[in-house]
This record gives C-alpha cells, sequence and structure tokens, in this order.
C-alpha cells in the first residue's frame, strides 16, 4: 500500500493515505472542535496538534472523508488541524497556539472542493461575509479552501498558503464522507525532514 497524494513541503513531507499507514504516528480523537493540543496532552479529544521543531520526532496525523487536513509551519514549530465548516465557522485556524509557532507557510490537503460541496440555502448564513459561495441554477456550492485561505491571510500577513488540487468526493482512491455516507477516514500524515 502506498499513499495516494503526497507533497514535499518547506520543513516537511505531507501524505494521504486510504488507510493508516504502519508508521509511528500522533493522532488526536477529532471532534470537529477547535482545540489544539501539545503532544503530551494525548490521547484526547482535540482537532489540531502543535508541536515544537526541537519536540518534533513522531509523524503526525489528520483524519478525515472530506473536511481540511492543514499543515501550518512557522518558525518555531508546526500545528496539524482538522478544519470542516464548523471549524472554519468557530476559529480554529485564529487559535493563539497558531501564533505561537510564528506561522509561515500553510498547506491544505486534499478534501471536498466546490464542485462536489453542495450546501442548503441556510448554510449561507454560517458565512454570512464568505464570498466564496457559487450558486448553479437552485443550487448552492461552497469552496472551503479558500474560506480557510481567507481566514489565514486576514489572520496573518504574509502567510503562503499552497491548496492540494485534489477533491475526496471526485478521487474515488479517497474516502468520501459526501459521496459515500463512510465511516471510513483518510490518514493525512506530516512527516518532519
Amino acid at each position: 500500500m502506498k499513499a495516494v497524494y503526497s507533497e514535499g513541503l518547506h520543513k516537511g513531507r505531507f501524505e494521504t493515505w486510504p488507510n493508516k499507514p504502519d508508521i509511528s504516528l500522533l493522532h488526536a480523537m477529532q471532534v470537529h472542535g477547535i482545540d489544539i493540543v501539545p503532544p503530551k496532552n494525548l490521547p484526547c479529544e482535540a482537532d489540531g496538534i502543535i508541536v515544537l521543531w526541537e519536540d518534533f520526532n513522531t509523524a503526525l496525523a489528520i483524519k478525515t472523508a472530506d473536511c481540511l487536513p492543514i499543515v501550518i509551519e512557522g518558525e518555531k514549530g508546526v500545528v496539524v488541524a482538522h478544519a470542516g465548516w464548523r471549524g472554519l465557522r468557530d476559529g480554529i485556524l485564529e487559535r493563539s497556539e497558531i501564533k505561537k509557532i510564528y506561522p509561515q507557510r500553510v498547506f491544505i490537503g486534499p478534501s471536498i472542493h466546490e464542485c462536489c460541496f453542495e450546501v442548503s440555502q441556510d448554510f449561507l448564513l454560517h458565512f454570512p461575509d464568505s464570498p466564496f459561495f457559487r450558486k448553479v441554477e437552485d443550487k448552492h456550492y461552497f469552496n472551503l479552501q479558500a474560506e480557510a485561505k481567507r481566514i489565514l491571510n486576514q489572520s496573518f500577513t504574509s502567510l503562503q498558503v499552497q491548496i492540494a488540487p485534489v477533491c475526496t468526493c471526485c478521487q474515488t482512491s479517497l474516502h468520501s464522507y459526501r459521496r459515500d455516507k463512510t465511516s471510513e477516514r483518510n490518514w493525512n500524515i506530516y512527516i518532519k525532514g
């Protein structure tokens, strides 16, 4: 078995696997919340992990089935986060933990893209100021990646944001809750080096 998606980042490597890879890794029990914790707090309920570079010796994992797996590399360390629409709305990308690493670069991994993320009219109320809704006939679509990038750029100046071009709903080798209503998750791994 090998990674379905792989991307070299500035200080590490990002990989997406359809099943848990056979490597040592750390992950949180994700709950669609906004808590970001250090490894010493694991296992616990959280949607992000923060590690200083000098303490980073084990791969970090975020599990998704359409939500955004996000890697934030900073001067002092790294944050990996799980952000669905609830996490974006509730402020996971504006947490003080992210500021502590002096963020420089962000990578948003494979996730559901605007082509497949149809939302209801009521959903628009969750992001009243967002310019990233598109209406096609009577259907509304939302661009989660663009909204995440907007939030990050508002919070942190001179931040470089890169977005994987892979839609989990379109890419059948990856798990997608929207497509299959599956309980299976993709393992998004960040490895230092």
